[in-house]
């Protein structure tokens, strides 16, 4: 099973740069202090600090840095949202130029054994990216611009296999009982398996046919964002288990929120 994006190298560099761009547009007239409505808790400043973290600790992760190395110390949310910005903006522009640099097959350290190229980070990149832009302008009470249909298809293969097929296992987690889910977006398809010892995702073929306990079905976007607990569960349609699927939802806010800075181990870019 390749562990390579949906989406092309030229492509994923071309999205990030606009999510990006949405990210600051989101800023402009937000008070630094509005609150992200839902899973991240945030604040709009503290969403934009954490963006600048991920731009800074994503060079370090490619340039060889140690995770657990302390990185500079970067603006407080209290420091202002102009600085906030600046910083965001600046660490953008080396992150991309960085990726352009190099070739995407190019080895670099990652934290996935799958996939040790600047591919993953790239990947890794714009999927975060694209989760704060969503809380910045959630925050700032302005339209969510809906996640462009590849981009979704290819955020949902990354928190399936990433994080619930890899990361958990990492963080010694496991489902409390045996369950199959399926999980379909456009035209593609995943089989999520879970028990007391092990959890796995694979992309599986439309066709497939076999026992599933639930399935998770929707527009690309909108199970991306419910996936990442940035949309509520009436914006996808949920069949079958649902003991099963609330248990899939929860491991994921396991998976990609205990990394977020809460853990000396890991450095704010694992989670978004």
């Amino acid at each position: 099973m390749s562990p390579f994006p949906l989406v092309d190298h030229g492509r994923m560099l071309d999205l990030l740069g606009i999510e990006g761009q949405l990210l600051m547009a989101a800023t402009h007239d937000a008070h630094p202090d509005s609150p992200v409505d839902g899973v991240s808790g945030r604040t709009l400043a503290e969403t934009v600090r954490h963006a600048g973290d991920l731009c800074e600790d994503t060079l370090s992760w490619m340039n060889g840095a140690t995770p657990t190395v302390p990185r500079k110390k970067p603006p407080s949310p209290e420091s202002g949202k102009r600085a906030l910005v600046g910083r965001f903006t600046a660490g953008l522009a080396e992150l991309i130029a960085e990726f352009d640099a190099r070739p995407p097959g190019d080895p670099c350290p990652t934290w996935w054994p799958e996939d040790s190229s600047v591919t993953f980070w790239i990947r890794r990149a714009l999927h975060a990216t694209t989760m704060n832009r969503v809380d910045a302008q959630t925050a700032a009470g302005i339209p969510m611009t809906p996640v462009a249909p590849d981009l979704a298809c290819d955020g949902i293969d990354e928190i399936l296999r990433l994080w619930f097929g890899y990361r958990l296992r990492t963080l010694g987690i496991a489902a409390s009982g045996a369950w199959t889910l399926e999980v379909r977006a456009g035209e593609h398809r995943w089989m999520i398996e879970a028990d007391r010892e092990w959890m796995t995702a694979t992309r599986a073929q439309p066709d497939r046919h076999g026992r599933k306990d639930g399935v998770i079905t929707g527009e690309a976007s909108a199970v991306h964002l419910w996936l990442w607990g940035r949309l509520p569960a009436r914006t996808v349609e949920l069949t079958g288990d649902h003991d099963a699927i609330a248990q899939l939802w929860s491991l994921l806010r396991l998976a990609t929120q205990h990394s977020e800075g809460r853990q000396p181990a890991y450095r704010t870019v694992v989670g978004v």
